[in-house]
């Protein structure tokens, strides 16, 4: 699902962006990082919300407001990005003010509005640090102020400019769409649809459709295509679970130094310690490795009955731990054999080139490999 379809089944509308109106620039790019100035709160019309919480707003006035700033935001993005919201690897930061009197103390509340908007339409790349700060006054006295910083995927638009200069070149790439290119590669998203399918099977099977948390582990700083992977899990399991509350889906970054195994590992165990009383969970990764890291917390902590483990790749460790019979525990891995690349590949690489009508975007078929299934697909 693209971020204009997700606009639309929101039921949003972006507003036109709209100029600066003093000595500085609406957007501005520092490397791979995109700068938002401040947006100001308006309606649909484009009229100012004013007004100062706690005198002449309420809360949730504010948080409309905010909303408001953030689809402002959301415009300059887009404008920025030629109209291209794909190019859009992560929000980093959000910064919200909101002209408020003394004795409100209800900023991070209103500034929701906008957090929320934006997690909304960007799903888990839109998870952002933030700062609500409350002021005595604002521009032409509107009640909310957000600016924000985007970090920005310069390989696409380098790529596609190279596309574009270059017709009688065939371009195709694996990691991520570029238009006027060809792709081949994982459908990051239906790979986690499935996968999020067969975790919502295995919960009704054996935990009766019990589930207290679920924590996603994976490298959030990678872009939308594999953060795709993440939310397909999400929305596969809500399929079955619709009402399974948002606020329960926990959302780390495991990229980190030390590595995928050893930083999941860590964020597994520090969410047990933090919340004692929640004994049916789900770990999500995005590659096997963050599942290694999930299954050797808990296996360290006696858990292995509170837990289910689900990962992308079905690659090697995987296997491995699959045939050491911990299949109870990780319960699926979404398989992409890459190995096979080639023989999918190769054949429609070779139709373009003759210049037959192909599919311009193209993906191997994508399941869910377990213990039980494991010898059908790599028999050993």
């Amino acid at each position: 699902m693209t971020f204009e379809t997700k606009i639309k089944e929101l039921g949003l509308v972006l507003p036109k962006a709209t100029p600066p109106v003093g000595s500085y620039v609406a957007t501005k790019f520092v490397g791979k990082l995109l700068y938002i100035s401040g947006q100001i709160s308006n309606d649909e019309n484009g009229k100012l919300i004013q007004g100062k919480l706690g005198k002449d707003l309420k809360t949730e006035d504010g948080y409309k407001a905010a909303e408001r700033c953030a689809l402002n935001i959301v415009a300059q993005v887009k404008q920025a990005c030629n109209n291209d919201l794909t190019k859009i690897k992560s929000c980093i930061k959000l910064s919200g003010f909101v002209n408020s009197t003394e004795d409100f103390i209800e900023q991070p509340k209103v500034i929701n509005g906008a957090s929320d908007t934006i997690a909304k339409i960007f799903g888990d790349i839109g998870m952002h640090a933030r700062a609500a700060v409350s002021t005595n006054s604002l521009p032409l006295g509107v009640a909310v102020e957000v600016d924000a910083i985007f970090e920005f995927n310069w390989l696409t638009d380098v790529t596609a400019k190279f596309v574009k200069e270059n017709p009688d070149i065939v371009v195709v790439t694996g990691d991520y769409i570029v238009p006027g290119a060809y792709y081949f590669g994982a459908d990051q998203y239906v790979a986690g649809v499935i996968l999020g399918r067969h975790l919502a099977k295995v919960v009704k099977e054996r935990w009766n459709g019990e589930l207290d948390a679920m924590i996603f582990a994976a490298c959030y700083k990678c872009g939308e295509l594999l953060i795709a992977r993440m939310d397909g899990i999400r929305d596969g399991y809500k399929e079955t679970y619709p009402n399974f509350p948002d606020d329960m889906v926990f959302r780390f970054e495991n990229a980190e130094a030390e590595g995928q195994i050893i930083s999941t590992k860590k964020i597994v165990t520090d969410f047990v310690t933090a919340n004692p009383n929640m004994t049916k969970i789900v770990v999500g990764t995005n590659n096997d490795e963050g599942g290694l890291g999930a299954l050797s917390a808990i296996e360290t902590m006696g858990m292995e009955d509170n837990f289910f483990v689900v990962s992308h790749g079905g690659d090697t460790p995987f296997q491995e731990k699959m045939r050491a019979g911990k299949g109870n525990v990780w319960i699926g891995s979404v398989a992409y054999m890459p190995e096979r690349y080639g023989e999918f590949m190769i054949p429609w690489v070779v139709d373009v080139l003759n210049g037959k009508d192909v599919p311009r975007e193209m993906s191997p078929e994508h399941f869910v490999l377990t213990q039980d299934n494991l010898n059908k697909y790599y028999p050993k």
